[in-house]
């Protein structure tokens, strides 16, 4: 599986080795249109992944950070398929906080509520792109906030301009 990986990713990386997120777009929209009816991922999402690992801020990533970020897509994408119950390509709120807890996301009423507004089509159903979108969101504030947090603490201090600048290379 990890030399499968490397090699899928020299292909497509180029002479640089580290992909960029038009050529992340191009890969996953290849692997999961397959599985999914959706247009695609946009440019705004797959500027996220990218940002949500990686580490020396180049805009792109290295063969270790796309595999971990294809192990995590791959994880969200089962837990999407397995909360789908009726297999219509969305989650509806119930089925969308079981997936987010399934995926290790324990969230409260209101955040959760605050997502389908944000992430949900007009009839409050998240699709499979959305879906790893709000993800996305949720795993790069959640690392964020632990980054900051005194183990076994709930609360954490950030300046204005660290938070700011954390969340919106996000």
């Amino acid at each position: 599986m990890d030399q499968a990986v490397r090699a899928f990713f020299k292909k497509v990386a180029g002479e640089d080795l580290e992909i960029d997120w038009r050529e992340l777009q191009e890969v996953l929209n290849f692997a999961l249109k397959k599985e999914f009816q959706f247009e695609g991922f946009s440019k705004d999402v797959c500027r996220s992944m990218i940002a949500m690992l990686d580490v020396d801020r180049s805009g792109k990533l290295g063969v270790e950070e796309f595999k971990g970020l294809w192990m995590t897509i791959r994880m969200w994408k089962n837990v999407f398929k397995m909360y789908d119950h009726d297999t219509s390509g969305t989650l509806n709120t119930f089925e969308l906080r079981r997936a987010l807890n399934s995926a290790g996301y324990h969230l409260n009423a209101n955040i959760l509520n605050s997502l389908v507004l944000r992430y949900g089509n007009k009839d409050g159903k998240i699709t499979f792109d959305d879906f790893v979108a709000c993800a996305v969101k949720l795993k790069t504030m959640i690392e964020s906030f632990n980054d900051r947090v005194p183990d076994g603490e709930k609360k954490a201090e950030f300046t204005l301009e660290e938070w700011v600048e954390m969340t919106m290379y996000s």
